[in-house]
């Protein structure tokens, strides 16, 4: 065998990191470089199936996996691709691109210089066939950033001069540990199936055809490290109500083999709870118990322990009668297969109401990213996993534009059957993934929200800024359909960023979602610390929550609620707030001439250490209680009816965790 570098290794570097800073700055120049058509990519091959099926009509070949068929989070391993050629075979110049999922963190990054090192990768032609080998292992790698997006991490191999003949058999390992490797580390949150994603170029003409099968193992979550007990933030007096208990390794993965038994017990010591519990297989790692009365009003809730692993609930309000607005929590922000995320549609909602048990949801898959057939399909499972009255789901989609054209936003449907906006940020004409239909795209912002005006009737779209790859642009504004900004998400704390949108005289309430690429929406799982092997601790990745205030758990109550920012959020925990100025909800507007009362009430998942009253973005009132509840009552002594001005309320808690409210703007 014979390795041939693609590029220095100063250039590749020096490359990527180009590349992978214009995308941060919302660069258009290579998406413009990619958007002219390549004459050597017949136009009718528009789709990962098409394209399947003709390397399945032309005998690219198949792939099996050898290795672990399961395999535990953040642990070594060794897999082997074996490729076997087809009628095709492969002639000299073709060869194979194997890629895995982009957006890989803390695993080994694969190499081919190191035989000692982890990720050592090896390939293995037959006798006598010389190849030339080449990785590129970089999210945002400039050979393939677009083309494979968001399949990257690529073992390219090509076939030299006599090429491949049907039947012969290319072998590539993961994690070869003959000279010493410890092997590959795997991932450290679970995925079934991880896949080694396979292309083949038979014919030599640089086409690469993906394999109608490509081989997969499975991530399994690690041993029980922690219990989580979620309850609703209302209840009534006398009435059932329900908690989720679930068992998470040590990056707070599901722990789906746990088999403990867990007891409970209640500040509301006349609380009826559910008897003690054993799990059992068939809950892989989650139960929902029912049948939990409190007879106690107040803030109360439950705590339970297994005798070795133990948690205490977020807080719940237990009032006399039932409330007239109810606070449901949501993660409106997540990506899966359809785009650059993980896992189905439909696995995906599953997670949602069965282990991080929220109230609503809503995919928010790349628009550029989804043939149509992905979209119908996204909105029809969308609709069926739709439950009234206990988990509610919204259609939706990112539209990516780069910031100088508007920036990211994710759009919000009430309807059943929403049409679908495209960005022209990243497409390739050689993507398998990436629309190429007829449809016209939406270049800027501007045309964004002019077509959703166009759709709006009585509250059924909006759409949200949020500062991810692309940071949303708060030069371009409409306040009937941009209603909301997204201030926490797995990229970042954002108040500052979202401070520049209210200073412009944007009404925008404060929502946060995780963006969550892992299939984890309402949680996330726990990353690493890199500065001590055996450790680990909360970081901040899929973390950001939702909570709305809305009179049902319905499509129509809880959307109309986030189109009327009665909505605040938190960077995870569910952290109880309520916030009025003059009587006014959070997200309201109203005239006064005189200093409006203000009052804060909240209830934390520990301790309270700071509430700030915020004042057109800068602190006018703070104070630092020290406790799981507060009421506070404030009126600003320097309100002057003759300047507008907006309030809004930032809690944190003695964990970090915190919560900052929609705003309320007078006069």
């Amino acid at each position: 065998m014979t390795t041939r570098p693609r590029r220095k290794k100063a250039l590749f570097v020096n490359a990527a990191l180009v590349t992978h800073l214009a995308f941060l700055l919302g660069c258009t120049v290579i998406c413009g470089a990619a958007n002219r058509q390549d004459p050597g990519v017949s136009p009718s091959l528009i789709s990962e199936r098409q394209a399947a099926e003709k390397g399945r009509r032309l005998g690219t070949g198949t792939a099996r996996l050898e290795g672990p068929r399961s395999a535990e989070v953040s642990t070594y391993q060794t897999w082997t691709v074996v490729y076997r050629a087809g009628r095709a075979g492969i002639k000299p110049g073709g060869g194979l691109r194997i890629a895995t999922r982009h957006m890989n963190h803390l695993w080994s990054t694969i190499q081919e210089k190191d035989p000692r090192a982890p990720g050592y990768v090896t390939v293995r032609p037959p006798a006598g066939v010389p190849v030339s080998t080449s990785i590129e292992c970089d999210n945002w790698s400039k050979r393939f950033m677009w083309e494979y997006f968001p399949w990257q991490n690529i073992v390219e191999v090509v076939v030299v001069e006599q090429g491949l003949q049907p039947g012969e058999a290319l072998r590539i390992t993961y994690g070869d540990r003959t000279h010493g490797s410890p092997g590959f580390l795997t991932q450290p949150f679970d995925e079934s199936p991880y896949t080694f994603k396979v292309y083949a170029d038979p014919l030599g003409t640089g086409q690469y055809l993906p394999l109608t099968e490509s081989p997969s193992a499975h991530i399994s979550a690690g041993k029980p490290h922690k219990l989580t007990i979620i309850m609703p933030s209302n209840a009534t007096v006398g009435k059932s109500t329900w908690c989720t208990v679930r068992a998470e390794d040590c990056f707070g993965n599901p722990a789906a083999g746990y088999g403990g038994t867990v007891c409970f017990e209640s500040t509301d010591s006349q609380a009826a709870l559910p008897r003690a519990y054993t799990f059992r297989k068939t809950d892989q790692g989650a139960h929902r118990f029912e049948g939990i009365v409190f007879h106690t009003e107040g803030y109360q809730d439950l705590s339970l322990a297994d005798g070795t692993l133990s948690d205490r609930s977020n807080p719940v309000k237990v009032t006399a009668t039932r409330p007239a607005k109810f606070l449901f929590w949501g993660d409106l922000h997540g990506h899966t297969l359809h785009s650059d995320g993980r896992g189905t549609v439909s696995q995906y909602y599953d997670f949602a109401e069965r282990i991080a048990a929220l109230d609503f949801c809503a995919v928010s898959d790349h628009a550029f990213e989804m043939l149509d057939d992905m979209w119908e399909q996204s909105k029809a499972i969308t609709n069926r996993a739709n439950k009234p009255g206990r988990f509610v789901t919204f259609n939706a989609y990112e539209w990516s534009g780069s910031s100088n054209v508007g920036g990211d936003h994710n759009v919000y449907w009430l309807d059943d059957d929403p049409p679908i906006y495209r960005s022209t940020t990243g497409y390739h004409v050689r993507n398998l993934q990436m629309y190429h239909g007829p449809d016209p795209k939406v270049e800027h912002v501007r045309e964004l929200l002019s077509k959703l005006r166009e759709h709006l009737v009585d509250r059924n779209v909006f759409c949200i800024p949020h500062r991810g790859g692309r940071p949303g642009n708060p030069k371009w504004h409409d306040p009937k359909v941009q209603r909301l900004i997204e201030i926490f998400s797995e990229h970042f704390r954002s108040e500052p960023w979202t401070t520049e949108f209210l200073e412009k005289g944007h009404r925008l309430g404060i929502m946060a979602s995780s963006d969550n690429h892992y299939g984890n929406p309402g949680y996330g799982y726990l990353k690493r610390d890199q500065q001590e092997d055996a450790a680990f601790r909360p970081a901040e990745i899929g973390m950001g929550l939702v909570a709305v205030y809305a009179a049902e758990r319905t499509r129509k109550s809880i959307f109309t609620a986030l189109y009327d920012r009665h909505c605040y959020a938190t960077s995870g925990d569910r952290i109880i707030l309520e916030f009025t100025c003059g009587g006014h909800a959070m997200g309201s507007e109203f005239e006064t001439d005189t200093a409006p009362a203000i009052t804060v009430r909240t209830a934390g998942t520990t301790n309270i250490e700071r509430i700030e009253i915020k004042k057109n973005g800068a602190i006018v009132h703070a104070v630092e209680p020290n406790g799981r509840t507060v009421e506070l009552a404030w009126k600003d002594p320097d309100f002057n009816a003759a300047h507008g001005c907006y309030y809004y309320v930032r809690v944190v808690q003695a964990n970090g965790e915190e919560a900052i409210s929609s705003p309320v703007w007078i006069n």
